[in-house]
């Protein structure tokens, strides 16, 4: 499941986009090009040459029971950005894993000096959408930053399930030369089995959070009344969980109340897979999508009108049911793995968000909920909107 790669009191005013659509007329948003600012990444050098495939430590994978993971073939691990997600003794829910520690990487891009002359890294693994990490620090190497005790927006991204914080580089340093904070959280799904990892998941989240927050030197360059999350197809359901949305499994709500604004990509809110009497039922926060009620910070999402792992109709009915604002936009004709032509519109609508719920920028916040579509791209249209709460705060 992935694809390619406190507020003020709101007026109780929803907006049902689907069907005002044909009595508005159309409002198009310019698409937003490239950032101003160069980018910087963080030290992830690795073996060129591991024992197993490399995919394989990108994803994640046991082997006779013995789990392979990125953090194995770090050259540096000590100039990495590594940590652990330490695991509830809850056997129900996480399996063999409950009461155990798994490592995480983490990987961040941040805008940068223009005078910076780190060279680029290749990651040793080009079957993926971007490999390169600009200006990536050496060894022992600190982040050079744009500005001298600026702190930046954060935003930590979660990528689909078996997937990994490659296919989605180039949508992350996009966000970076405009001025953010990213970091790329490695799940490494493939150390654990799908019904674990819907515990993890949200657990990981706030384990990057705690890690980062404390970083010696990111700590203190980033905002922390400023923190975001985005999330593609099961990274949807990870920040959606992240957000407040309740696990129907878990007692506890994994919500993290630093987290201010969440953005998903064809995100996974539950299906149902395989056909009859091979089915698979995955429904996290309940079939009729109750447990997203208690999701009360504001959520855009960006789906595919033909898409079959993530249909339009559990978009609309898990968007329906969060309590905060909340918008959607169709991709006319996409499926999960999406074309090379929407990324425009996505990278518009991802960004004009942010800047409205992690900057308070007017302009985008009139933009964002003002406009139903943006220019190029493919054809692309609000489906659903809170629209009054989410224009006042």
């Amino acid at each position: 499941m992935r694809h390619r790669h406190s507020s003020r009191p709101l007026f109780a005013v929803a907006l049902l986009f689907a069907a005002a659509a044909p009595r508005l007329a159309a409002a198009e948003i310019p698409p937003i090009g490239p950032g101003p600012y160069a980018v910087g990444s963080t030290n992830l050098e690795v073996s060129a040459h591991p024992a197993s495939p490399m995919v394989d430590y990108l994803k994640g994978k046991s082997i006779s029971h013995q789990p392979i993971y990125l953090a194995d073939i770090l050259v540096h691990p000590g100039s990495a950005l590594l940590t652990k997600v330490d695991i509830p003794a809850n056997p129900a829910v996480y399996g063999s894993h409950a009461g155990t520690s798994m490592p995480l990487v983490l990987y961040a891009l941040y805008p940068t000096s223009s005078e910076n002359r780190r060279a680029d890294y290749k990651f040793p693994y080009p079957d993926t959408a971007d490999n390169v990490f600009p200006h990536m620090q050496k060894a022992d190497e600190k982040p050079i930053f744009a500005g001298n005790g600026v702190r930046y927006p954060l935003i930590v991204y979660s990528q689909g399930y078996e997937g990994h914080g490659l296919w989605d580089l180039e949508q992350l340093k996009f966000l970076a030369a405009h001025g953010y904070i990213v970091v790329d959280v490695f799940h490494g799904d493939g150390r654990a089995s799908l019904d674990a990892n819907l515990g993890i998941r949200p657990l990981a989240l706030k384990a990057a959070l705690d890690y980062i927050l404390n970083h010696p030197d990111f700590g203190p360059a980033i905002d922390p009344d400023r923190i975001g999350v985005s999330g593609s197809s099961f990274g949807g359901y990870t920040i959606l969980a992240a957000m407040g949305g309740k696990y129907l499994q878990l007692a506890d709500s994994a919500a993290d109340p630093r987290i201010k604004a969440g953005f998903g990509l064809v995100p996974f809110m539950g299906a149902t897979f395989g056909f009859w009497p091979f089915t698979t039922e995955t429904w996290p926060f309940g079939k009729d999508y109750s447990g997203l009620k208690s999701v009360q910070i504001p959520f855009l999402a960006v789906y595919g009108q033909k898409d079959t792992n993530v249909s339009p109709k559990s978009v609309m009915g898990g968007i329906a049911r969060i309590s905060g604002p909340a918008a959607a936009v169709m991709l006319d004709g996409e499926q999960h793995l999406l074309s090379k032509k929407v990324w425009t519109d996505v990278y518009t609508w991802e960004l004009l968000f942010f800047n409205t719920w992690l900057r308070g920028d007017a302009e985008a916040r009139k933009l964002l909920y003002g406009g139903t579509s943006v220019q190029g791209g493919v054809n692309d249209h609000k489906t659903y909107q809170h629209a009054a709460r989410a224009l006042q705060r």
